[in-house]
């Protein structure tokens, strides 16, 4: 476990992230790192090892899940009355960082944009990464099962894979859809909550690869543009592996 804290002082507490390698806690990661750049906002990292491939049991002392991305906030020494807070879940975590921290510069523009960041939001949580999700685990499941078997349940497996694949794309082609010059985020016309959430279920579509970037060309453009931003590229240095084929196993 590593920590390690931004040196930029603040009025407000500052938050901790309890960050687990080559886990969706990358995108928490990102959005302190927007908010670091953007509004000399300090927070501190706790960095986590997977043991086998798993989250260590350590993170159940923060909190009884075990699962990151966990945000502490701790109260300031000249507040020692309030209590601590602990956000779970990833979308609830960048809304309290919205709410707290962003001093809105993820807030929409508009109506439309207002709906349309909170129906991204909910299409990240509840369809993609689900189906993203879906293949994932049929892939990754032959190899650990006993040897003599593997060749069946893998042909198996690569079957049921293949179904899921295809169950992709109906959301790409929704997603390639509702992009556009005038509106390039999932957020709308700037990056937002959406587009955090977003990043975890493509990140991990693209290293499995299962996402061809030939047929739906505006969500790799938006994809792109997230991998080049200096606040993701920060969070990767920072947050140790991010290697969503192993999971570190």
């Amino acid at each position: 476990m590593d920590d390690t804290t931004a040196a930029v002082p603040s009025g407000k507490a500052p938050p901790t992230l309890h960050h687990l390698f080559s886990s969706q806690s990358l995108r928490i990661l990102w959005a302190l790192e927007e908010l670091a750049a953007a509004n000399s906002q300090p927070y501190s990292l706790k960095k986590y090892k997977r043991q086998n491939g798993i989250a260590p049991p350590e993170l159940q002392s923060i909190f009884p899940l075990g699962a990151s991305p966990i945000l502490v906030i701790d109260p300031l020494p000249e507040f020692p009355d309030k209590e601590r807070i602990v956000v779970t879940e990833s979308r609830l975590i960048l809304q309290y960082l919205a709410d707290h921290y962003s001093n809105g510069i993820w807030s929409p523009t508009n109506s439309t944009d207002k709906q349309r960041n909170e129906y991204w939001q909910e299409f990240a949580g509840a369809t993609l990464t689900p189906k993203v999700d879906f293949v994932m685990l049929f892939d990754i499941l032959p190899p650990h099962v006993p040897f003599l078997i593997r060749p069946l349940v893998r042909a198996f497996c690569n079957a049921i894979a293949n179904v899921y694949k295809d169950h992709l794309v109906r959301p790409f082609k929704l997603m390639e859809g509702a992009l556009s010059e005038e509106r390039p985020w999932f957020a709308g016309e700037r990056m937002g909550q959406a587009d955090f959430l977003m990043s975890w279920p493509m990140d991990m579509a693209v290293q499995r690869g299962y996402f061809d970037a030939s047929l739906y060309p505006k969500i790799a453009e938006w994809h792109r543009r997230i991998l080049e931003r200096p606040a993701y590229k920060r969070a990767l240095e920072k947050g140790g592996s991010y290697d969503l084929v192993t999971f570190d196993f």
